[in-house]
């Protein structure tokens, strides 16, 4: 119970955190839309999505590999130590990237905005998995809502006080990471942890054995989220592809959230005993299929009011992908979680080969499809792509973590999902209502369950309560 109480704050804490960042997203959307024309935010789009291609090759995963080595209970300056040498190669290998910007247009005229985005991103999250790593998630969510909250002030003043326009809008972002590593540097005085001696060849090469492998692995979640942008932009010009760049900020509250999670989720799972993970794990995946579900249906049921509300009259058409990017959100979400098993097996090369299927399906049905269905045809490969990786990892993952997968509870209620996404095209309908909220019916014991969990923390919380007033 102890576990679950502790899972549940440091979820609750980050939560709030990602929630205010997510909260933000969504009402800066009207912000975005009134001072970026769709081609313009397409150019951001495709800056920003470069940058996160760009961020393992020049990270090394470093970030990743200090977190779950040093929340493994190695040693810290050996873990800090080796961390900074794989940074010191990451940034040699930006300096090499560079010149290639040249292969598009848009790339080569932001060359200097994507070279400072990558290296704000990379010190920042290097220095955000320390503290994450040493358990500190108080700090953890709290730098992260001061970058949220400092790219949110910065916007203002870029976009409608200055009209810095797709330069502005990448530079808040770059500011905020900046800003934000720097406070971090300031309060974890790093050099304390870094000492040359205590760059070992053991440790190095076993970080570097979790952390490679990752690296494609990465690449090939991108692929498959992103990759399908360019393709847009190819064929369709910068316009659409601004106009599904900015619908799949809608259907993002979703991995966000499951994000947000497993960064909680990954430390407590490495902590955890062998028997107590297994069936924690099962637990909270009984727990995550009707949440997700939930907010899915949400989603897809209002998603031209959300667009109405979020974006200017120029974005109106980008709610016609809102659905079906949803239903790959989804997917995408218990993917994510399912690698979460790999991650404390120490299993990258299988989360990489799970990955790699499904991004080569991903580009086959991307190539196939998007010159003749535009921007709907990419969201249906995104959509098939990341239901086809899921039940890979489903099959795969039960080898190394024991689960039920509830495949034929979580099939009928994708199905669900499915003809209210599709339905959804012909307008509003109050019937679909219904059918949206018939979703859910398959998971009613799991609901059942964790209302049950939730109630009983509850009391525990209420009763400690009442002995520390009595005392």
């Amino acid at each position: 119970m102890k576990t679950k109480e502790t899972l549940l704050s440091r979820s609750l804490l980050l939560g709030v955190a990602t929630g205010i960042s997510k909260i933000a997203v969504f009402l800066l959307m009207p912000l975005y839309t009134a001072y970026l024309t769709p081609a313009a935010f397409g150019a951001a789009d495709i800056i920003a999505g470069t940058a996160v291609l760009l961020l393992p090759f020049v990270s090394l995963n470093a970030p990743e590999a200090v977190f779950r080595f040093r929340a493994g209970g190695d040693r810290e300056k050996q873990v800090f130590s080796c961390g900074v040498l794989m940074l010191a190669g990451g940034f040699a290998v930006l300096l090499l990237l560079m010149p290639f910007t040249a292969v598009l247009p848009v790339l080569e005229t932001y060359r200097v905005y994507l070279f400072l985005y990558v290296a704000a991103s990379v010190a920042r999250s290097f220095l955000a998995h320390w503290v994450r790593a040493e358990g500190n998630y108080t700090l953890y969510a709290v730098q992260q809502v001061f970058c949220t909250l400092s790219t949110v002030a910065l916007l203002v003043l870029f976009l409608p006080v200055l009209r810095l326009g797709t330069g502005g809008y990448l530079a808040a972002t770059v500011t905020a990471d900046t800003l934000t590593a720097g406070i971090l540097l300031f309060y974890l005085r790093p050099w304390r942890y870094f000492a040359f001696t205590a760059i070992k060849k053991e440790p190095l090469f076993a970080m570097l054995r979790y952390a490679l492998p990752l690296m494609p692995t990465t690449v090939l979640w991108w692929v498959t989220s992103v990759s399908d942008r360019y393709i847009i932009l190819h064929y369709h010009g910068e316009n659409v592809m601004g106009l599904y760049a900015a619908a799949g900020r809608i259907p993002s509250v979703l991995t966000f959230g499951v994000a947000a999670f497993l960064e909680v989720w990954h430390y407590t799972a490495v902590r955890a005993g062998e028997g107590e993970r297994s069936r924690l794990f099962d637990k909270v995946y009984a727990l995550l299929l009707p949440a997700l579900t939930a907010v899915s249906a949400f989603l897809i049921l209002f998603s031209r009011p959300l667009t109405g509300l979020l974006f200017a009259d120029d974005y109106a058409d980008a709610a016609l992908f809102v659905p079906v990017l949803t239903v790959g959100s989804l997917f995408s979400a218990l993917s994510a979680y399912l690698g979460s098993i790999y991650t404390v097996r120490l299993r990258s090369v299988a989360s990489l080969l799970t990955a790699l299927f499904g991004a080569a399906l991903n580009v086959l049905l991307n190539l196939w499809w998007i010159p003749r269905g535009g921007a709907m045809a990419a969201a249906l490969a995104t959509a098939v792509s990341y239901a086809a990786m899921f039940l890979l990892r489903v099959f795969h993952s039960r080898r190394e973590i024991s689960f039920a997968p509830r495949l034929f509870k979580l099939a009928v209620s994708a199905a669900l999902l499915s003809l209210v996404a599709f339905l959804s095209f012909r307008g509003p309908d109050p019937a679909l209502l219904l059918v949206g909220a018939a979703a859910l019916a398959p998971f009613a014991e799991e609901i059942r369950t964790g209302a049950v969990v939730l109630w009983e923390m509850a009391a525990r919380f209420l009763r400690r309560k009442k002995s520390k007033n009595r005392g």
